[in-house]
């Protein structure tokens, strides 16, 4: 792939310029650059065309890039490459068609992309890029709506119908962290959920930050709309409100996607610079891709080896389902398997957790694992 025909570089100019700072330790693309050496690749989309009623998005790249670069480093052992900004097609289709291809090439290089749009609706391009591959994807999006409205026209409150229309769609997960009820049509919150897709409640995702990890502990891609922040945290986009999330709630969820081993893209959408304050939401936005590269630091194989024995192995009876559990010894985390699945050439692990584990001795069933057992 020709990186030069689809990117323009950009140049960042930090206030105060120091060799501890992020900018000194990322790499700006050029034609000299061996993609294969590194570790994380950062890239701007500045196309908010049908982002409607919020397009200005399209400026937010190089004002996320200011704040990102003006961070200090961490203790971390990453090569990190800006490719720039993707050149905008003369149509959306022509966009769309270009981060198809970039999706689907860093992919295969198991190089996760850092994506800084732009509209959220540039979710489906990178969806079809890694449809490619024909195997079955985990998708999440932390966002106050559904994105469920109709496609006529299409837009960025429209790309999950767009996914689910597929006749070949590839959606075998989908997690939607922190939506707002009283900004979701109750029939459609129920139609996701009787496809035993994942719908976290803003105040559920808010108790414990913890319980969120497992979700993404086995996903291709996160996708971030600012407007899953309190406006008070994040004014930068026209569909923000009182409540939300908080930055540090943000932050924890990036870090934990980071340690995620099979993540292949984030994509940060829908901040319109020109709503913003003292450049508040580019900082949200910097600060959460700092923790996604601490986690991406920490990231670490623990799935449980039979023949290690890097793992503890606890059986739960229950009325509902004999169940299995496995907490690792190097991390603690917890994986959980299901009687029901066995195979008996493959055993079938899923993410969960301690809480999962103490539910399931008093004998009850979390949502999180109901919805293994009716999957």
């Amino acid at each position: 792939m020709k990186l030069n025909d689809y990117f323009e570089s950009c140049s960042i100019a930090i206030e105060e310029p120091s060799k501890e700072k992020l900018g000194a330790f990322i790499d700006l693309y050029s034609s000299q650059v061996v993609i294969d050496t590194y570790d994380v690749i950062i890239m701007g989309v500045p196309d908010g065309r049908l982002s409607f009623g919020n397009e200005n998005c399209s400026l937010a790249p190089n004002e996320i890039r200011k704040e990102l670069y003006d961070l200090f480093a961490g203790d971390w052992a990453l090569n990190i490459l800006d490719l720039g900004n993707l050149k905008i097609g003369a149509t959306i289709e022509d966009t769309y068609h270009a981060i198809e291809d970039i999706s689907h090439f860093f992919s295969q290089k198991n190089i996760p992309l850092l994506i800084l749009g732009g509209g959220h609706d540039l979710i489906t391009p990178i969806f079809e890029g890694y449809s490619k591959f024909g195997k079955p994807l985990s998708f999440a999006s932390a966002d106050a709506y559904l994105d469920l409205q109709s496609q006529d026209p299409y837009h960025s409150r429209s790309f999950l119908t767009k996914l689910l229309s597929s006749p070949s769609s590839l959606l075998s997960k989908y997690t939607l962290f922190a939506y707002q009820s009283y900004l979701c049509s109750p029939s459609e919150v129920s139609l996701l959920k009787k496809m035993d897709f994942n719908l976290i409640r803003l105040g559920a995702f808010t108790e414990n930050y913890s319980e969120m990890e497992p979700y993404v502990r086995d996903l291709d891609h996160l996708s971030i709309d600012l407007c899953v922040m309190r406006t008070s945290e994040a004014p930068a986009s026209r569909y923000t409100s009182p409540n939300g999330i908080n930055a540090e709630a943000l932050c924890t969820l990036l870090r934990y996607t980071g340690m995620s081993l099979g993540v292949k893209s984030v994509l940060f959408s829908e901040l319109n610079p020109t709503l913003d304050q003292k450049n508040q939401s580019a900082k949200v936005y910097a600060q959460s891709i700092w923790y996604f590269l601490e986690g991406l630091q920490l990231r670490f194989d623990d799935f449980p080896d039979i023949n290690s024995g890097n793992f503890k192995k606890f059986h739960v009876n229950s009325a509902f389902s004999d169940l299995i559990f496995y907490k690792s010894n190097l991390t603690g985390r917890w994986w959980v398997e299901l009687l029901s699945l066995h195979n008996d050439s493959e055993i079938s692990l899923l993410p969960c957790s301690v809480n999962d584990y103490n539910k399931a001795l008093e004998g009850q069933i979390t949502t999180r694992l109901l919805t293994y057992l009716k999957f």
